[in-house]
């Protein structure tokens, strides 16, 4: 670049400008890109690091978040093993699943630490003792929300054989095919259960408020990624807390964002949604140890190998901060 003389303070703007603009550049291109997968649009993961992004909470750490949504939890756990993504949001359930089955990997943080489902019916239906014989949608056999059945059909004496289980996929279809009439019953998250409650569907039991320990989603890791980058989970794990305390403490924001994610102009269904995840959410970003426990000991009621496994081989949190 010429000087000159008589204009030194053109110069020297030209010069911070190009350094601005360099530093800023340098700064994007410092930011490490991670996938992380989840199970639903409006999971509770999706609305956190949506919120955190946004906000710039997670550029602070120098990450750049994508999440990829993956109808089910197998599906999912299958993206993780083959790389695809970085880290999974997934139910305790379909990982301890594939932890049997050798899928090297660890639950590494909490997020959401309660059971959320409630079973929603057709309107013709409204006493549970009508499901018997009818079509119920889940995600997938072994998914958190067969899990989630099971306990609510429990509720009122009934079992999986009494029902016509069929694998109908992520929750926003299964909300479609409950409208439609093509299933009679389906559980949904509290949120979408809201809307479909509000759009005339019954509720024949809602476990929001119950406050039961379970491990509806969890972080996780491959073992690969804990051995070779210890230092980008603990980056990620910071981030994780610090988007949590954003998601908390921004109430409104996060709101929003709910009825963006929820496609829904009702804020009564995103404030419903908002309080059941901020009560959900560990401040700690610890998994719940009893909540995990309750799911080994359903697996281990049907698979053998579940009775020898204890919580602590696939948990590891000496990540978190």
């Amino acid at each position: 670049m010429k000087f000159i003389a008589n204009q030194p303070h053109r110069y020297i703007g030209t010069m911070v400008l190009a350094l601005s603009l360099w530093t800023s550049q340098n700064a994007c291109a410092q930011l490490t890109p991670l996938r992380i997968g989840t199970n639903a649009a409006a999971s509770t993961e999706s609305v956190l690091f949506s919120v955190a992004k946004e906000a710039g909470v997670l550029k602070q750490n120098q990450l750049d978040v994508e999440v990829i949504y993956i109808a089910g939890g197998t599906l999912s756990v299958q993206a993780l093993m083959g790389k695809s993504l970085d880290f999974l949001g997934t139910g305790g359930t379909p990982f301890i699943l594939a932890f049997l089955e050798v899928a090297p990997a660890k639950i590494i943080a909490g997020v959401h630490n309660r059971l959320p489902y409630a079973l929603v019916a057709q309107r013709s239906i409204g006493t549970a003792a009508q499901l018997k014989g009818k079509k119920v949608g889940i995600s997938r056999f072994g998914s958190t929300d067969d899990y989630a059945l099971k306990v609510a059909l429990a509720q009122f004496g009934l079992s999986a054989k009494d029902v016509v289980i069929l694998q109908s996929g992520g929750p926003g279809t299964r909300l479609s095919a409950l409208r439609a009439g093509s299933i009679d019953a389906t559980v949904l998250t509290s949120g979408l259960a809201q809307i479909a409650v509000k759009g005339g569907n019954t509720l024949l039991v809602d476990f929001g408020d119950k406050d039961i320990d379970y491990q509806q989603v969890a972080l996780i890791a491959r073992d690969d990624l804990l051995k070779s980058q210890p230092d980008l989970v603990r980056r990620f794990s910071k981030s994780y807390l610090d988007a949590i305390r954003y998601y908390k403490s921004q109430r409104e924001v996060s709101i929003k964002k709910t009825m963006a994610l929820l496609k829904t102009n009702d804020r009564e269904i995103a404030e419903f949604d908002y309080n059941l995840r901020a009560r959900s959410l560990p401040d700690d970003g610890k998994p719940t140890m009893i909540g995990l426990q309750v799911a080994l000991d359903d697996i281990a009621k049907d698979n053998p190998k579940a009775k020898a496994l204890a919580v602590r081989q696939f948990v590891d949190l000496t990540y978190l901060p």
